[in-house]
């Protein structure tokens, strides 16, 4: 392993490039059959957890694959750090080509020519005052990709396509790549300093065991593993066939949605009830405040709601303000992380300045230089496209781009942290300005130019910057360099975009996104990124000063916490529960959590660390066993194109 006790990083190994064109193959078929699951056929949602189970689910198959190689063919057999390079290439280019990044933005192009109606307005509002490099203005190329059956691959089908594709594939590759950049910079602080346990990273982990360690007892040689794998493979397995056959029993553990019907218990909405089996298993592996808070606080927001209603606040103020709180939470958690880290950051630049480094220290040098470097060299870039290719104003440009950094950055440190297991964020920093300051604040101009970018920000289920840190962290512990990574991680970046895009139109041509009315696509390019910024153009928001009070809660709030984590070992709340439990997904796992917590507290307050870890093969053995069967029921969905029962999230 490589040392992190110092501040200074053993060089490692290269990464082979056996291991890279593995990876680079597998890339496009990984990004079909993820697209086919997810907005076709409707068989699998893999980027909506953070443990990604396509990308668990071909790591086990690859690792298992080489013990047979290792035993006949040794020379082919591939080494930890080969394993850990696929699975982090697939990783990044999984959330790449996933549901809430190239999926909505492909559909984002393409979507106004579709459904422009003059009841919408969409033609007066957007295609004529867009940029014509930016969007697909083709009525052909609109039939064709949400009708399907055209053949995509002649010069008079690709034209309409490749100026906007070729724009939007290097936004999204420098974009990609300042993120890369920030977690260059931070890395070190989190690992070597502040010690971060990456829960996630686990499983993987384990899968990658050298030689045929993983047969053994950690791992596949472990029965309580195969108690767990049986098991919840077993429900899934049942479940998936009464999915096919309504007349076969099943054991019903997705969530059942329970509504109160009389005031003041409505006021609090829905209530989910479920029992995921993965999610007690990936909920072992968290801190114990995590999983006390993900509840706890779940529940406090469903009695703000009720008191809101009681005195007559919700329907005057939208109190409690929940978008703004789980605003500023995030956010809060963003500025603490960087706060507390300006020292170290202020001795990095220093040292790049002075350009003192001690030959033991270039690797990492080196790595400074090019996230610090790129991360500026990028950050220009971005803006140069928003401003001049886009016609954003500079002021907007610079709220919109800085707030989602800052929430991909939020959400990074909170998986690296204690393994956030969802994040489907919903609130952008453009909606929350709006929601404060009004649309008239930003003008009609900066609306309609920021409307291309609402894909990004539509939900943080596929946010890439995790993966991009927890790839680093894995090849780190698995003895590869960290440019080396770094080099396997950018070619993915390329890759997977491309691959991404190209699945898209693929899919498009061959089937349409209109075939399964069970899928989002049609709802992707009708209820969100247009239709959103055409209500705010036709019909502006007011002024809500009211909402910045809890967007100041929320950053108060999660920073007070903080500071009572510091200071107070025995401090029960954390701020990253208290973000996280208002999301929708968070509200499906609730019970899950606390079911984990109450777990982990018996085991470790009647029990030891020693019993704690003679357990978690069987709470791996949880998560493996419905990753294998979703992963099967999601291929049975794409091969034989119709829909297959789901373990999560509905």
């Amino acid at each position: 392993m490589a040392n992190t006790t110092s501040g200074q990083i053993n060089p490692g190994r290269g990464v082979s490039w056996r291991a890279i064109i593995l990876a680079l193959i597998l890339i496009p078929f990984n990004a079909l059959w993820v697209q086919s699951m997810e907005l076709l056929w409707d068989t699998g949602w893999p980027d909506a957890v953070s443990l990604l189970f396509n990308t668990i689910f071909i790591l086990l198959f690859l690792a298992l694959g080489n013990l047979v190689l290792r035993r006949w063919l040794p020379q082919w057999a591939l080494e930890p750090g080969e394993l850990v390079v696929v699975y982090v290439m697939l990783c990044l280019s999984t959330v790449i080509c996933g549901h809430d990044f190239l999926q909505v933005l492909v559909i984002m192009l393409i979507s106004p020519s579709y459904y422009a109606t003059p009841e919408n307005q969409w033609e007066d509002l957007f295609l004529r005052r867009l940029p014509p490099s930016l969007i697909v203005n083709d009525q052909g190329a609109a039939n064709s990709f949400w009708e399907g059956g055209a053949y995509l691959y002649s010069w008079s089908a690709l034209r309409p396509w490749v100026v906007p594709a070729a724009m939007w594939i290097g936004f999204t590759i420098v974009l990609l790549g300042v993120m890369m950049c920030i977690n260059i910079v931070v890395w070190r602080r989190w690992n070597d300093q502040e010690r971060l346990t990456y829960p996630l990273l686990q499983l993987p982990l384990h899968l990658t065991k050298p030689g045929f360690q993983l047969l053994g007892r950690d791992l596949l040689g472990n029965k309580l593993l195969w108690i767990g794998f049986v098991a919840t493979g077993a429900i899934d397995l049942l479940n998936g066939l009464a999915h096919l056959y309504p007349r076969l029993p099943s054991l019903h553990v997705t969530h059942t949605v329970v509504t109160p019907t009389t005031y003041p218990w409505l006021a609090m909405g829905w209530t989910a009830v479920a029992i995921y089996p993965f999610a007690i298993g990936l909920g072992y592996m968290m801190p114990q405040d995590f999983l006390f808070s993900c509840w706890f606080f779940y529940w406090l927001w469903k009695a703000e709601m009720i008191v809101g209603y009681l005195i007559g606040a919700v329907q005057a103020t939208a109190f409690p303000y929940v978008d703004e709180q789980t605003f500023g939470a995030y956010a809060g958690i963003g500025i603490f992380a960087l706060w507390t880290g300006r020292h170290y950051f202020g001795r990095v630049i220093g040292d790049l300045l002075r350009g003192s480094s001690s030959s033991h220290d270039r690797p990492q040098a080196l790595l400074h230089q090019i996230g610090f470097g790129g991360m500026i060299v990028g950050l220009f870039i971005l803006i140069i496209f928003a401003t001049n290719v886009m016609g954003i104003g500079l002021p907007a440009a610079l709220l919109f781009l800085g707030g989602y950094l800052l929430i991909a950055f939020s959400i990074t440190r909170m998986r690296a942290e204690f393994g956030l297991p969802v994040h489907d964020f919903w609130t952008s920093p453009l909606q929350i300005a709006v929601n404060i300051a009004g649309g008239r604040a930003f003008g009609a101009r900066n609306l309609t130019a920021l409307s291309p970018l609402l894909w990004l920000v539509r939900s943080q289920r596929s946010q890439p910057m995790p993966h991009g840190l927890e790839g680093l962290t894995l090849g780190e512990r698995r003895g590869l360099a960290g440019l080396s990574v770094l080099g396997a991680l950018s070619l993915a970046i390329i890759v997977g975009t491309i691959a991404g895009f190209w699945s898209m139109l693929h899919l498009g041509y061959r089937h349409g996104f209109t075939l399964n009315p069970m899928t989002d696509a049609t709802y992707l390019a009708t209820g969100h990124i247009f239709q959103r910024a055409a209500g705010w153009l036709t019909l502006p928001p007011p002024v809500h000063l009211e909402r910045l009070a809890g967007l100041l809660v929320g950053v108060l709030f999660s920073i007070g916490l903080l500071l009572m984590r510091q200071r107070f070992v025995w401090w029960p709340f954390h701020p990253a529960g208290y973000a996280a439990s208002s999301m929708t997904f968070m509200g499906l796992l609730w019970l899950p959590m606390m079911v984990a917590w109450a777990v982990k507290v018996l085991v470790l307050r009647y029990g030891s660390h020693k019993l704690y870890r003679r357990l978690l093969p069987l709470f791996l053995g949880l998560i493996l066993g419905e990753f294998v069967m979703g992963g099967v029921w999601g291929l049975v969905g794409v091969i034989g194109t119709f829909d297959t029962y789901r373990f999560w999230p509905y």
